[in-house]
């Protein structure tokens, strides 16, 4: 009975541990480089080299105090 009650202690800190790394890693904000504000066209780097932008349809930006304010065209 105890070793199963240190089993079940050790699955639930293990589980805990993971979902709290996974609770970091998705909830890391973006990169500023990886969307941007562009001419009032919200763009979003795709690839890893950086230099391919993608436009966001239906979605207009501006940036304000350093701020990406984004709006959904209807």
């Amino acid at each position: 009975m105890k070793t199963i009650i240190k089993f079940v202690v050790f699955a639930l800190v293990v589980l805990l541990c993971i979902g709290i790394g996974c609770y970091y890693y998705i909830n890391q904000p973006l990169d500023s480089k990886e969307i941007m504000c562009y001419k009032g066209k919200l763009i979003h780097r795709i690839g890893d080299d950086g230099t391919v932008y993608v436009k966001v349809k239906n979605v207009s930006c501006e940036v304000d105090r350093g701020m990406i304010i984004i709006e959904e065209k209807s």
